[in-house]
Parts: C-alpha cells; structure tokens; sequence
C-alpha cells in the first residue's frame, strides 16, 4: 500500500499511454520543489519521490509484495510503458517528502502489543514528547490495519484500513482508532521511518522511450508530433470524462477530420497519410510537419467549443503545457 499526502494534486489521473513516462518524471522533478509522481493499474501502485531535483526512492505494490529503490524505478517505468496506468503528481512539502519516500521501508520496533500490555493513548503522549518519527498499526479482528503517522513528533495523518492508503485528518479519526485499540483482540506494531533521504540513479529517465508514433522527416520533427500525441491523448481523456458524449472520441475526430480535408489533404482517411490510434500517431505526409501542427490544432479548437469541453479541458492541459511550452511556441499550438 502506498500512502501520501494528496492535498495538493497537480496532475490527476492521466493515462500514461497518452505520455512519455520517463520524460514526464523528469520535467516534474525539476518542476516542484518535492513530491511524487504516483501510478496506479489493476493490482498494482507506485510511486516516484523526488527532492530538489533528485530522485530519492521509489516503491511499487503488486500482489501483495512491496518493493522499493533502484529497482522499483525501473520496474514502474517499464510498466508503465506496457501497459496503460493512470499517473498523478502530488506536491509534498520538503521537511516531510523524506517520510513518505522512506515509508515503505519502515522497521519494526515492537509488534503483537495488546490492550492489556499497552496504554496507546499513553504511547501516544510518550511518542510525541520524544520526537518519534514512525507508525503506529492497529491491526483490527476484521484483518484490515489502521495506521497513525509521526513525523518528528507531530502526528502527520491517520490511514483508515478499508480506505485503501488514503490519508485523513488525524483530529477526525484518532479517537476512533484509539477505541478500537481498546478490543483485546487488536493487535498494535509501532515502526521506525528513517527521513535521511536515498539518491536513486536517474540514468534510467533519459533511456530511450519505446517508439509510440512515427513521423517521416528529420529529427526536428518527433517532438511536435510526440507534442500532438499527448495533446490528444489529454482531449480524449477530457471527452471520456465529461460522459455525456453520446459518440465515439474517434468517431468525432474523424468527422472533423473530414471536414478539413479540403484544407488540409492529408486529414482525408483515405489516403492513410494521417491516423491517431492507441495514443499514436503515423504520419506518412509530405507536408511539413507546421500544417499538421495547425491542421490538428484546428479541428481540436472546434471540437472543445462545439463540445462544451472549454473550461475542463483548459484545466487538464496545464501540465501539457509546462511539458511542451517549446514547442508550443515554436508551432504556434494554440488549443
């Protein structure tokens, strides 16, 4: 299980098929102070920590093993590009990044403590006036673990067992966790969180990313399309998401497509010149690569305001931005 703080979301629930994972890691760890980037797919989460621009862990949770370092970074990443994950990036503030990056990896100081041999809420006062930095687990009869996190003292937040490793307002849920302690049949553990932070290997980010789309032309051509890419993986998203669309996402870019093509030739579906599929674009046009630029651009605009996707979809392409924004520029990509 996976436990942040998700207070302050600046990505959520993007698909990574609609990005380059290792590049997005990347921009976003030079981009925040200190945070996470955080996936999720069926049966598995993971998470990469950055501070300062330097990667300082990363865990990743998969049937019903935890694993954590160099090599959970690698393994999410490559994930990450075979299969399809959603990926949020969190902000976390720098005196408590180095907690929630090491969190996985806490140890055990006492477990199997009892009501009978244990006073929690004297624990508590005795863990706070030490400075403790840790865990404290109360593991209820049902099976499902209740979590209480210090940092330095100062109790951090409060993880319900049933909510899946999201955290809560600790003032809302310790005297409920506290009662429950009380059940002689719960059993509390207590572990240690070292907040001295790892520097993982970044060499892996600047690996080459698996080949999604192909454009013919020079090499000045694979980041604008790799721009066009994410930017109608984000529309298709955003069109999925408002759920009151009665047709196909590909369906109506076709359409626009078609509307298009007497400005635009290669748009035709016929001649094959043009497709977007599975997040991918192949394009095999002689134009140069600013009219494909426009000719996309275009029929997205028109589509957002005929769709009533404006303000949603001006809110999901933030990171899009701050990801291309050379681009952007360059191409004149006005969406």
């Amino acid at each position: 299980m996976i436990v942040i703080p998700r207070e302050t979301p600046v990505v959520s629930n993007l698909h990574t098929s609609y990005i380059r994972i290792r590049r997005f890691v990347d921009h976003f760890r030079n981009a925040l102070p200190s945070g996470c980037v955080y996936l999720r797919a069926p049966g598995s989460e993971g998470a990469v920590y950055f501070d300062q621009g330097a990667l300082i862990n990363a865990h990743i949770c998969a049937d019903g093993e935890s694993r954590g370092r160099q090599p959970a970074l690698e393994e999410l990443l490559r994930t990450a590009d075979a299969a399809r994950h959603t990926v949020s990036v969190f902000e976390i503030p720098e005196e408590s990044i180095g907690y929630w990056a090491n969190l996985n990896e806490a140890a055990l100081i006492h477990k199997n403590l009892t009501s009978s041999t244990v006073d929690l809420e004297a624990l508590m006062k005795k863990i706070i006036q030490d400075r403790f930095t840790g865990l404290i687990e109360v593991l209820n009869p049902p099976g499902k673990a209740d979590q209480i996190h210090v940092i330095m003292g100062e109790i951090a937040g409060a993880v319900l067992g049933k909510s899946g490793g999201i955290l809560r307002d600790p003032n809302q849920e310790l005297g409920r966790i506290m009662a429950s302690a009380k059940n002689e049949r719960t059993r509390i553990a207590i572990k240690r969180v070292q907040l001295e932070a790892l520097h993982l290997s970044d060499a892996c980010l600047h690996d080459k990313e698996p080949t999604r789309g192909q454009a013919r032309g020079s090499l000045d051509t694979q980041n604008p399309v790799e721009m066009l890419e994410v930017l109608l993986g984000v529309f298709e998203q955003t069109y999925a998401d408002t759920k009151i669309q009665t047709d196909p996402f590909d369906t109506v870019l076709k359409r626009k497509f078609l509307e298009k093509v007497s400005r635009y030739e290669f748009l035709d579906p016929f001649t094959e010149e043009f497709s977007y599929q599975g997040g991918a674009i192949t394009y095999t046009g002689t134009d140069k690569v600013q009219r494909l630029v426009a000719a996309v651009t275009e029929c997205l605009r028109e589509l957002a305001l005929e769709r009533g996707l404006g303000m949603e979809l001006q809110q999901n392409l933030k990171s899009w931005r701050q990801q291309y924004q050379r681009e952007i520029d360059a191409f004149k990509a006005v969406v």
